[in-house]
């Protein structure tokens, strides 16, 4: 099979970005979390979560149908993205008001004052659509760059920020740069380089069609963002802070090698959806699945030898007790990527109905569970939870799909079959 250059070189660029972007916050995040303290970091990592929420919902499943239309027809696009930022500032205004609303009715100043960070980095974050056009016209090297950049202005504020002993609350500020610089730089870039701005006459055109369109998608995407985020909630709600804050330690590097997975199954999976025989596809899916578990096998085992000296040297001895749930985290982080692969067979049969159905279901089971399991375990019961809702998702709530298919593509992974090349 003959690989595009373009294509190839862009997609290493993405890893590239999201490499960055991941390892970047660790380190950013866990200078300022080892300055700060586990009660004050998991304040941050409470208002991070709330507006976790508040980018969804002010997207409104937009990213997915702009990077379609993108691809497809660029004029088109453009004018799709452009036309539809006032109604995703509008949806933002609205939910961020509310989330601000709450905290400052049920948390204390400074969790409010995070709040007012991440509601500012947030602004951005639903603003920028350049990084959807980049990917769709293969330059991610513009999102990796202004990435870059924006990640060693924060690191240079933090490192400052900390040497002069400031505040908690003044920890907002490389938030909103790492946020803002690259948003900034990819805006002016687009509208230095593009000469393809299209005149829009109908902006209510445009809105009325993504909200129709993107409004069978946000609930999907809501529910992904319910039971990945419901522990955070009940963790900062019923427990404390400093819990949360040790769960969300666990929770970054336990799932920070995540984007290996994502680009080894976009890899397969580009060749999965393009043969026919289903004796190579078979073949196909057995080696992605081996593969990932082999490399969350390697992960777990220099979490087990190294994870406690990582956390020491990163976050400090406060910390420490993130290293005991460390490999639950690796354990739904493997079931997490085994999931992806699932999800993506299950898109070959057109299943966007069943899936929607079935997050929903995931997500309304996660809140009882998490609740019971947090309340029993504390900290140590999120990381089961996350562990049992993957394990769910992944089986259970799978195999009532088209006669068992996920079941028997299960099955198969283990069976002692061989295939000739």
């Amino acid at each position: 099979m003959i690989i595009d250059k373009r294509i190839f070189s862009n997609s290493v660029w993405m890893m590239l970005e999201k490499f960055l972007g991941i390892f970047g916050l660790i380190f950013v995040n866990s200078y300022m979390a080892k300055y700060i303290g586990p009660e004050d970091f998991g304040k941050l990592a409470f208002t991070t979560s709330i507006f976790v929420f508040v980018q969804t919902l002010s997207w409104f499943g937009a990213q997915n149908i702009l990077f379609k239309h993108l691809s497809k027809k660029v004029i088109s696009g453009i004018r799709l993205a452009l036309a539809t930022q006032m109604m995703r500032r509008i949806f933002y205004a609205v939910t961020s008001i509310i989330a601000l609303t709450y905290l400052w009715l049920s948390t204390d100043t400074l969790t409010f004052i995070f709040g007012i960070g991440n509601c500012v980095a947030s602004y951005f974050i639903v603003n920028d659509i350049y990084t959807i056009h980049n990917n769709s016209q293969l330059i991610s090297i513009v999102n990796a760059l202004t990435n870059t950049l924006g990640l060693v202005i924060a690191l240079i504020l933090r490192f400052v920020l900390v040497f002069y002993e400031a505040d908690a609350y003044a920890m907002i500020f490389p938030i909103i740069i790492f946020a803002f610089i690259p948003y900034l730089l990819r805006k002016i870039y687009f509208y230095k380089k593009s000469n393809l701005i299209p005149i829009i006459s109908n902006k209510k055109k445009y809105s009325k069609y993504l909200f129709s369109t993107g409004g069978s998608l946000v609930l999907s995407t809501l529910s992904i963002v319910l039971y990945t985020q419901i522990s955070n909630i009940f963790l900062a709600k019923y427990v404390s802070f400093s819990d949360l804050a040790i769960y969300n330690v666990s929770l970054t590097l336990g799932g920070a090698w995540g984007f290996l997975n994502v680009a080894l199954i976009t890899s397969y999976f580009s060749k999965i959806y393009a043969i026919q025989d289903e004796v190579q596809e078979s073949k196909y899916l057995k080696q992605i699945h081996w593969i990932v578990m082999g490399i969350s096998t390697g992960v777990g085992v220099a979490v087990l030898l190294l994870g406690e000296w990582v956390i020491q040297q990163l976050y400090g001895v406060a910390y420490l007790e993130s290293a005991k749930i460390l490999p639950y985290i690796i354990i739904a982080t493997m079931l997490s990527a085994l999931g992806t692969i699932s999800y993506r067979y299950m898109l070959k049969f057109n299943s966007y109905k069943y899936l929607s159905i079935k997050m929903l279901i995931v997500s309304l089971l996660s809140i009882p569970l998490s609740y019971t399991l947090i309340q029993f375990y504390s900290v140590l019961g999120a990381a089961i939870c996350f562990v049992l809702i993957e394990l769910f998702s992944l089986t259970i709530a799978n195999y009532f799909f088209k006669n068992g298919c996920v079941l028997k593509m299960h099955l198969n992974i283990f069976s002692c079959l061989k295939y000739k090349d």
